[in-house]
């Protein structure tokens, strides 16, 4: 009798249950099992989705969706108003959530998708899969392991796009000297070791780099260096549960060392500080132009996919220049744990909010995003990623397989960060950098530097905490 009443409640929506078996979580309540009830022929729904922008989740992902399903519409619930001066941005989404009532979620990161799960506000799409025979199996695997990492082994969640880094390396200037070309899952070791081999006494126009990364950084650089040594080892610098720092050790002594070794070999190009006046006209052209990786000038080089599209448009765009001749490798790895990478993450999590009345209609836009389908059609215009792997491990005759080899790491160090106050990182990163350019100078030794990141760098966390605490106090206050 009660599963009868169920069913006939559900049918009073547009996208009903046919099964009622409902699964307690921390709080609020999440459907797992029952199959979705397809929508009709002539039945029309509408649902809302909750994303960054209107006008870019209609470019995305909206029109394509619709054009291909005309009964359903698709309303967008911003998320933007939940950042800003005097706002808990995880206070402020619960609140939109539940007023809004978006029916489809966009979840920012696997860290935010453990908590959505944990909080019961996810719908758990395993059952639905196989109802309608959806076909995960050419979707990235690492990226599906991931989800269901924070999901306890259930799938709240699919995402048609996933971020990766990969190792540029420019081919004409590995043969030009003579050096063998890079090769998957090398170690920092041996990717500074093969920029070493590349000469340093050219000038001007006429010096080139072995290696080139972080170079935004600009007097941080030194810094950003040793913690990608260090975080690729699966080293953390600081301890957000306990509030301290843990960079005193021999292992990050070994990152400091190897970070000193490379920058005094000249074979890592560092960044000059900026002169010019910030205020004077620049065209795009002048952007291009300071990426020394796609004028030719650095033989190796680390950056994300949107890399390809920068060499594309330099291509394009700056005919005095000659194109670099291309490819990619894996970034570099631990080589005790050589299949993981901290590089890899997966940003952009579609789920289904647990209270929606549209679960089906919402979930035919799920397996539109995830489609074979849309990944063909994304393939073609998208420099993003895309999960499915049909269209995807090749792009303007280059391999892209390094991208897709590595798996996110489970273990991610940066666990819990979110509790470090942002006012920590700028300051930090500054001492740290002046430390190892003491090292470098010769003005202290490594040891030496480390104790002085380590003590002056808790101070700075302490004041940090403590201007954060403030802040919220008085928040609190004025509500």
């Amino acid at each position: 009798m009660k599963r009868w009443m169920c069913t006939l409640a559900a049918i009073a929506v547009t996208a009903s249950l046919t099964g009622c078996n409902f699964s307690e979580k921390a709080s609020g309540t999440s459907r797992e099992a029952g199959s979705l009830k397809k929508l009709g022929e002539d039945e029309k729904a509408t649902i809302k989705v909750m994303y960054y922008d209107k006008n870019s989740f209609y470019q995305q992902y909206g029109n394509l969706f619709m054009a291909k399903n005309p009964n359903i519409d698709v309303e967008v619930v911003s998320n933007q108003g939940i950042y800003g001066p005097g706002k808990d941005p995880q206070e402020a989404l619960d609140k939109l959530i539940d007023e809004e009532k978006p029916d489809v979620l966009l979840v920012n990161g696997t860290d935010q998708l453990e908590k959505f799960v944990q909080k019961g506000r996810l719908y758990a799409l395993d059952d639905v899969i196989k109802q309608d025979k959806f076909d995960v199996e050419h979707i990235l695997p690492a990226t599906l392991e991931t989800i269901k990492l924070k999901g306890e082994g259930k799938l709240y969640g699919l995402s048609p796009d996933f971020y990766s880094q990969a190792l540029y390396y420019n081919k004409d200037l590995f043969e030009q000297y003579g050096i063998e070309l890079p090769k998957n899952k090398m170690s920092w070791e041996d990717v500074i070791n093969l920029a070493k081999r590349f000469p340093t006494d050219g000038q001007g126009d006429q010096r080139i780099y072995g290696f080139s990364a972080y170079s935004y950084m600009r007097e941080g650089v030194a810094y950003q260096y040793m913690n990608s040594i260090g975080t690729t080892l699966g080293l953390s610098f600081i301890d957000p549960e306990q509030m301290k720092l843990t960079i005193q050790t021999d292992a990050w002594k070994k990152a400091l060392q190897l970070t000193v070794d490379s920058l005094k070999s000249g074979a890592l190009y560092i960044p000059k500080n900026q002169n010019a006046d910030s205020n004077a006209p620049r065209m795009y052209e002048d952007y291009l132009k300071e990426n020394l990786f796609a004028m030719g000038k650095v033989a190796m080089t680390i950056d994300g996919n949107y890399m390809m599209q920068n060499l594309q448009e330099a291509k394009d765009r700056l005919k005095d220049v000659k194109p670099v001749n291309w490819d990619i490798v894996t970034i570099p790895v631990d080589p005790q744990n050589p299949d993981f990478s901290n590089s890899i993450s997966v940003s952009n999590v579609f789920g289904i909010n647990a209270q929606s009345p549209n679960t089906r209609a919402a979930w035919e836009f799920l397996k539109y995003i995830n489609s074979d389908e849309f990944a063909r059609v994304m393939s073609k215009s998208s420099s993003s990623l895309m999960t499915r792997t049909t269209y995807s491990k090749e792009r303007n005759g280059h391999n892209l397989e390094p991208f897709y080899l590595l798996k996110p790491n489970p273990d991610k160090i940066t666990k819990g960060y979110e509790k470090i106050p942002g006012g920590f990182y700028q300051p930090f990163s500054m001492l740290a950098n002046q430390e190892i350019q003491a090292v470098i100078d010769g003005e202290k030794s490594s040891d030496e530097a480390l104790k002085t990141i380590q003590d002056k760098g808790q101070e700075q966390l302490q004041q940090a905490k403590q201007a954060d605490d403030a802040q919220k106090a008085a928040q609190s206050k004025q509500k």
